[in-house]
């Protein structure tokens, strides 16, 4: 699932396709708002229940990989859904400050930022910096994601020059949440010097700022994501390695081998 920009982006998905993952990508943000406020739990679990009846798919060997906005609905799902039951998940450049619950749809879970978006601030050359709109990490846990209840593995990707979403504060926070719940066996952090928010996979440029269209109302801004390019690009192919090998571990043991067809 990709971020806040919505729209179906399926080149993930179908790099991960092509080291032998079933890969669905999702569309979940659409720019029409009379749709837009009806997508929320109901539409991805439904998706997921596709995928899982897909006869080439193992039923009970299925991932959430979620980027920025999607590491949200990622977590959310791990936590709250009562059908969406993940062997592992992955959340890259993310945070559990927005919430995704059960009788909520997606633009209502938006409605953090939107309230808060008066913390927003602006860099020398004119670029939004969103970072702080989540900070400071609410104490309170019914104000986020609680991820001591997850009971997949997880790993977790972050920049540590995030300069969109507050990912190290908001990891650093659920590594003392399952701490302080007694599944921090399951939590794997990935947390990378001078890389920024957009941890692609690797060999594509390093893209520190650009344009972005938010949804659903479908205005134009100029947004910061961060990273220095040698850095970010260091993060970008060592994440790639070791998420494939996070998705192999959970994943392919005592897989047949018709599993793997290429769809």
């Amino acid at each position: 699932m990709w971020g806040g920009g919505g729209g179906l982006v399926e080149y993930r998905a179908a790099l991960l396709a092509s080291h032998g993952f079933a890969a669905m990508a999702l569309m979940y943000l659409f720019p029409d708002a009379q749709k837009a406020a009806t997508i929320g739990f109901h539409y991805i679990e439904n998706a997921f229940r596709l995928l899982q009846d897909y006869p080439l798919v193992a039923s009970d060997k299925i991932a959430l990989l979620g980027t920025s906005f999607g590491a949200s609905v990622t977590l959310s799902l791990a936590v709250f859904s009562e059908t969406v039951k993940p062997l592992c998940c992955v959340c890259i450049s993310g945070s559990h400050v927005l919430t995704l619950k059960a009788n909520q749809s997606i633009a209502e879970s938006f409605k953090v930022m939107k309230e808060h978006v008066h913390k927003s601030r602006m860099d020398e050359n004119n670029c939004i910096i969103w970072r702080d709109t989540l900070l400071p990490i609410p104490e309170d846990s019914d104000l986020k994601v609680d991820v001591g209840r997850i009971t997949c593995p997880l790993l977790l990707v972050v920049g540590q020059d995030d300069t969109n979403w507050a990912a190290v504060e908001s990891a650093d926070d659920m590594t003392q949440m399952m701490e302080r719940a007694g599944n921090s066996h399951l939590l794997t952090t990935l947390s990378y010097p001078g890389a920024g928010h957009l941890i692609e996979p690797p060999y594509g440029p390093h893209c520190r700022s650009c344009t972005f269209v938010l949804q659903p109302d479908q205005q134009r801004v100029v947004v910061l994501w961060g990273g220095l390019t040698k850095p970010h690009a260091v993060a970008q192919e060592d994440s790639w390695e070791k998420i494939l090998g996070f998705l192999r571990e959970h994943l392919c043991h005592s897989v047949k081998p018709h599993v793997q067809s290429r769809l």
